[in-house]
């Protein structure tokens, strides 16, 4: 029996899962809607597996769209009219669209995107680390820190100063300032 590498390396596959909240949270923040759900357009966001090699990204367009070139397709079972033509054209340019935007946006965020060869969809991404975060992250964290670090010396001072042994080696210091 053969192991799935995922199975092999289970640090591999949290830090990739750990990978793609990174991805859909930036996509979010940039004003993207996440996908796919049954009537859903938007990025989709998955690890690829088995190899672990990154993070998928690729592009759903809106169900309007899909039921009409279903449609199309459904009426032409050759798809060789100009209708299929025409929605595989629109389809294609619609996911090539999205998706350069999303490599754009993915890269202003500090990640690394290349493009996925191997994959069968030819408008995919493959995001395989971040390489610095966002400024909105940095931002949100530092401010993040910045209220735990005055929380923390609120608590402290307040507990110095109900502390029953003035002599008391965690709290004495604190009283003296």
């Amino acid at each position: 029996m053969t192991e799935n590498p995922w199975e092999a390396d289970p640090d591999l596959s949290h830090r990739m899962d750990a990978l793609a909240g990174v991805v859909r949270s930036e996509l979010v923040a940039a004003g993207l809607p996440l996908g796919p759900h049954a009537d859903t357009a938007g990025a989709v966001v998955e690890v690829e597996r088995p190899y672990l090699r990154g993070v998928l990204v690729g592009w759903r367009e809106g169900i309007v769209l899909l039921d009409a070139a279903q449609e199309a397709l459904g009426d032409d079972p050759h798809h060789e009219g100009e209708e299929c033509a025409a929605f595989s054209r629109l389809t294609s340019a619609i996911s090539e669209a999205m998706v350069e935007a999303m490599r754009a946006i993915l890269t202003a965020a500090g990640l690394e995107v290349t493009r996925d060869a191997e994959d069968l969809s030819p408008h995919d991404l493959l995001v395989t680390r971040r390489l610095a975060p966002s400024p909105w992250r940095a931002r949100r964290d530092a401010a993040f820190e910045a209220r735990h670090d005055k929380m923390r010396e609120a608590w402290n001072k307040r507990n110095a100063e109900r502390c029953p042994n003035p002599d008391c080696e965690v709290h004495g210091p604190l009283r003296e300032q």
